[in-house]
């Protein structure tokens, strides 16, 4: 079990103290929250019986608070005004939940209407009033973007198309007139869970959505040749486009790019170069996405690898090897990257954490982590 690292985190008689911030594994705790940068990421307990919650983290590895959640959590997303975030739960969700970041105080549980599922992620509007909210349709069949009120309790007011099937992920983009998702073209059903239904007619895709109005305004699909993959994760770029990573949901038997960016208005996508020996590696699978300072990283928990791209060429950078590893954000001149055996490490940029990283043995992390400046 390592105890050396850069910063101040102890491991003591199999306990963790994060820089004094967390007298206990479970239960928020009162952080005396410094500035600096901070990191989000769902996790289980390593227990037997694991329990669920958000941790937050400094970049060295110290843990801040942690804020236990009703079951498993999925994606979490910032407040832009207010310290604040929003943790969802795993898709087909049923709850989402707010924290506070100033000590991981959770707030009330809202629940998902009885005809709709959450599907793991959301983005706030630019000014922080609103909360849009990817989620299942069940009776129609079809991605929905469920709204609600950040300044009133998160009640929820209305809902939107996202003119896809299977939305995951969403972003606020163009100033916060567009919403841009992720479609990942399977119906689910809440009787059969997370069971893919229509595999042999599914229909991914990526949708800029008007948010005053709930219109289209651009859909773009891969190549008839790759709609077996299904386009989940997205994040924004620098000039107002999006990358994106894609899971093969029906494997045909061959190698097929993963990666790529898209820019609304702009036409086919752009799909990114993978050498054989490399792409391999991923099996067919992109577990989170994140992009800063002309550089996109893909993980693959499946493959244990996380890829490096360059975001205006779609030339490929290089990898890096971190076992079960998935949740992936910026960090200084490179990417931090967290994977469901505890660990956390460096990508792209140097110094590297020590070693092979940092190893938080009492967590076990999710699939996607969020950066925050505070």
């Amino acid at each position: 079990m390592d105890a050396t690292r850069r910063g101040t985190l102890l491991l003591i008689g199999g306990g963790l103290l994060g820089g004094g911030l967390l007298g206990a594994l479970l239960g928020p705790a009162r952080a005396e929250t410094a500035g600096g940068t901070l990191f989000l990421n769902a996790y289980a307990t390593a227990a037997a019986a694991p329990e669920y919650g958000v941790a937050a983290l400094d970049g060295a590895g110290g843990v801040r608070f942690t804020t236990p959640t009703p079951g498993r959590a999925h994606g979490v997303v910032t407040h832009p005004a207010r310290a604040e975030a929003v943790a969802f739960a795993r898709r087909p969700g049923r709850w989402f939940m707010p924290l506070s970041l100033v000590d991981g105080r959770p707030g009330p549980v809202i629940r998902a209407p009885e005809d709709r599922r959450f599907t793991g992620h959301g983005a706030f509007s630019t000014d922080g009033r609103l909360l849009y909210v990817a989620e299942d349709d069940v009776p129609r069949e079809t991605g929905s973007i469920g709204v609600y009120d950040a300044m009133d309790g998160y009640r929820r007011v209305g809902a939107m198309p996202t003119h896809g099937l299977g939305p995951h992920e969403l972003l606020m983009i163009a100033d916060g007139t567009v919403l841009a998702v992720g479609n990942g073209g399977v119906i689910t059903h809440p009787d059969t869970g997370r069971a893919k239904l229509n595999l042999d007619e599914m229909d991914s895709s990526i949708t800029y959505v008007e948010v005053a109005s709930g219109k289209l305004l651009d859909q773009v699909r891969l190549p008839e040749e790759h709609a077996n993959l299904g386009i989940r994760h997205i994040a924004a770029l620098a000039d107002g486009g999006i990358a994106f990573g894609a899971q093969d949901e029906r494997p045909v038997g061959m190698l097929q790019p993963l990666t790529g960016t898209h820019r609304p208005g702009g036409g086919a996508v752009r799909l990114f170069e993978t050498p054989d020996d490399e792409l391999s590696r991923f099996e067919g699978y992109i577990g989170s996405v994140a992009a800063d300072k002309g550089k996109v990283a893909a993980s693959s928990p499946k493959g244990g690898i996380i890829g490096l791209w360059d975001d205006a060429t779609g030339a490929w950078l290089g990898s890096a090897a971190l076992p079960d590893g998935c949740g992936i954000a910026p960090d200084g001149d490179g990417f931090l990257a967290s994977s469901g055996l505890g660990n956390l490490r460096t990508v792209g940029a140097t110094p590297d954490l020590p070693g092979d990283g940092l190893r938080l043995a009492d967590f076990r992390w999710d699939n996607h982590m969020t950066r925050i400046a505070t």
